[in-house]
């Protein structure tokens, strides 16, 4: 790190020299009321924490528009975090720079449930992790699964056409879960994980829950001899995954099961990495392509403009059959909403981060041993990025207007080295189940806006009920 004498009389002797950019830095501003509405963004002694949990997706963008794209709040336990959502920061911490920086403080929890794994880990320990699995991620890896994908949609559709028959209203994000249990619970462990009347998929959101309630949840102060109504469905959730991996592992060693399961068990990782890593890719893949195909489900319903164009292409491709992976070329635009939706909701909607040494940030000097979150919520809202960010408009991802903006504006799965190893089959999975939906089935929502919470995921709280309508072709 390069550091260069300041003026005398300035309030530090030293000031920090960006190692990718070369710029001398200033301090990040720490939050004051928030300009535009005067609501406060930290209060005395306990400064953001309690805000910021509230609402943290909303916490986060109110944060950037009162103080720009790296603002520096005061939290409890891990104060100060310096909170990112300028592009080229996020590129600089993901790539340019991303040797000096760890997992840090905030991961600390996410081995609660994840272990030390592909998650966890720091990249020398990481990258041997990565190799093993990787070869059920390859392209001609996820082409030999598509038999599985296919009969889990035609599966889906005749429940849908079922509903559209008794006008009955369905929960997408159950829906999108069964899906994703399915066809994930195959490639990691060789069975249809949907098939326990939900169990599984519970106790994948009560582990995400547990893992963010982690960080400083008021339960932690609660002595841990207590059973409290939380404890009792972290460990009942616990116990399901316990159940499901130690499945996992008979199958591997009697040659059938799962292909990352397989790989894991044959390798010579730790002992620990069958549980730390099949749970990681359990969490950090089912419930976010769920949480994914239901949120571009439920923006496709409420834009009919969409919806007709989103028919219109699959039409023309497909005709009156269901598509297949050898048509998501053929479907740009259903390409593009998909990944308009994951601008507005990304599952995972922050990365947390740790300097290792001094670094500079958009111009702003952020300490050795800081934590840092990219809030990718906040960054996919960025007015300086993005007209009119909160309108949901699946041509911005034209080919053209995508080569008009930084690259590092939009991040839903990570970026760098880091980037998640499951990208291209989940978009796969989202870009298939979205042309197959529409080829057949108009949905009309219940609730017009469902109220999300936020985790490690952000979610509906109450699902996303709607009806179904077979379309007449």
């Amino acid at each position: 790190m390069t550091r260069q004498s300041t003026p005398q009389g300035s309030d530090t002797d030293t000031a920090v020299r960006c190692p990718v950019t070369g710029a001398l830095a200033g301090e990040a501003p720490p939050p004051e009321p928030d300009g535009p509405t005067g609501r406060p963004l930290a209060w005395p002694v306990v400064g953001s924490t309690i805000l910021y949990a509230a609402d943290p997706p909303a916490f986060a963008v109110r944060a950037q528009r009162a103080h720009g794209t790296v603002v520096k709040l005061p939290m409890i336990p891990h104060n100060p975090t310096v909170q990112v959502t300028d592009p080229a920061a996020v590129r600089q911490i993901l790539q340019g720079n991303a040797d000096n920086y760890c997992r840090g403080a905030y991961y600390e929890a996410f081995r609660l449930f994840m272990g030390h794994g592909l998650l966890t880990l720091d990249d020398a320990d990481w990258r041997e992790h990565r190799k093993v699995v990787n070869p059920a991620f390859t392209p001609n890896a996820i082409a030999a699964r598509a038999a599985e994908t296919d009969a889990a949609l035609a599966d889906l559709t005749d429940r849908w056409a079922e509903h559209a028959r008794t006008g009955r209203p369905f929960d997408l994000y159950d829906e999108s879960m069964q899906l994703t249990c399915r066809v994930i619970g195959h490639a990691l462990v060789g069975r249809d994980l949907s098939r326990d009347g939900g169990e599984f998929a519970g106790a994948l959101s009560v582990a995400l829950e547990a893992i963010f309630k982690e960080v400083g949840s008021l339960e932690k102060l609660v002595p841990s001899f207590i059973p409290t109504p939380y404890r009792r469905r972290v460990r009942r959730a616990r116990h399901t995954l316990e159940r499901v991996i130690a499945q996992a592992a008979r199958d591997a060693d009697e040659g059938s099961g799962g292909e990352v399961a397989a790989l894991i068990r044959a390798s010579d990782l730790p002992e620990d990495a069958f549980w730390s890593n099949l749970v990681t890719l359990m969490l950090a893949g089912v419930e976010t392509t769920a949480l994914a195909l239901a949120w571009t489900l439920y923006e496709t319903a409420r834009h009919p403009e969409v919806r007709d164009r989103l028919e219109a292409e699959t039409d023309q491709v497909c005709g009156v059959r269901p598509p297949t992976s050898a048509d998501l070329d053929s479907l740009p635009y259903t390409g593009r909403a998909v990944d308009e939706a994951l601008r507005l909701h990304p599952p995972v909607w922050q990365f947390p981060r740790q300097t290792i040494e001094d670094d500079v940030l958009a111009g702003r000097r952020v300490a050795a041993g800081t934590p840092v979150l990219i809030s990718v919520y906040a960054a996919h809202r960025n007015p300086d990025q993005w007209d009119d960010p909160d309108t949901f408009d699946p041509d911005r991802f034209t080919t053209e207007a995508s080569a008009e903006r930084d690259r590092s504006a939009y991040v839903p799965f990570g970026g760098g080295r880091r980037q998640c190893i499951g990208k291209r089959m989940g978009l796969g999975l989202l870009h298939q189940a979205v042309a197959t939906v529409h080829g057949r089935f108009r949905l009309t929502l219940v609730d017009e806006t469902p109220r999300s919470g936020a985790y490690i995921t952000l979610f509906p709280k109450d699902g996303i009920r709607v009806t179904a309508e077979e379309r007449g072709r």
